[in-house]
Parts: structure tokens; sequence; C-alpha cells
């Protein structure tokens, strides 16, 4: 915003995936935004049918991306430790928590690509952001980027 002639005009929205399936959409307002700015796009999502979310303050990941980076991290420790399989921790997230994907098969469909940048860039502007797990940074170095590349966590 601060790079614009007009910083109060400027915002960001944040579609989580899969679009298709999520209701939620981030409203993520700058320090400059207007409130007309910030109201226009929160009806501009309820416009097309979602839930807008404010996110009043700009942190790196957001709202959501500071929890489901972390998640992402995390799965692989448990796996790490439980010695549960992918599957198993999947089932558990969607069956148990409700949530419309597993955790690996969201970050598949996200990307290991995407995952690993968000968490480089959220760890450098906020130390208490996790380091990629081993295994994220393997598959970020193979390519193995999960749907775009045909395989990553699942294949």
């Amino acid at each position: 915003a601060d790079t614009t002639s007009r910083p109060d005009k400027f915002i960001g929205i944040h579609f989580f995936n899969p679009p298709q399936l999520m209701k939620l959409v981030g409203v993520i307002p700058g320090e400059k935004t207007s409130q007309e700015v910030t109201e226009l796009t929160k009806d501009f999502v309820k416009s097309v049918n979602k839930q807008a979310v404010l996110c009043r303050k700009d942190v790196p990941g957001f709202i959501i991306n500071r929890l489901f980076i972390p998640m992402v991290h995390e799965a692989c420790y448990v796996k790490d430790r439980t010695g549960a399989t992918l599957e198993e921790i999947d089932s558990a997230v969607k069956f148990k928590l409700g949530f419309p994907m597993g955790i690996f098969e969201l970050a598949d469909f996200t990307g290991m690509d995407v995952i690993h940048k968000a968490t480089v860039e959220m760890h450098l502007r906020d130390k208490k952001v996790i380091n990629p797990h081993p295994l994220v940074e393997k598959m970020f170095d193979e390519k193995k980027l999960g749907q775009k590349s045909g395989e990553g966590y699942y294949k």
C-alpha cells in the first residue's frame, strides 16, 4: 500500500483452498485502507456467496495460514513420532475434526512450493513461526510439489 499513491484504496483478499469448498475469504485492510473500501470488499465477498473474515492486522500468513502452515509441519512431526500414516492423519482430521480435506491432502492441493515459501517468509518476519519440517524441505527441493507436479505427499 505504501508504494501506491492511494494507500486508502489498497486492500487484500485471500480465498482459502480449495475455494470451491471453502466459504471463508480473508479480507486484509492495510493501515491506511479506508472503511469504505473495507466495506465494499466485504460486500464483494458476500456477492460471490462467500463469508468474509476480517484480518484486523496485516501479519505474515494472515489468519488461516498462521494456523495451517504450522499444522502441516506438526502433521509431519506426528507422522515421525507416532508412525501414523498419511491416510490415518488425514482421516482423523477429516472425520474427527470435520475438515473438508486432510492436512496432507490440502498441502498437496496448495503446493509444497507455496507452503515452503510461506513458511520461510512467515519465519523471517516472526521467529515464533516454525521453520520448515525436513520433509517439507526435501519435497520442495525434489520438486515434489503436490498436485501441480503429480507427486507430493500423495501421487
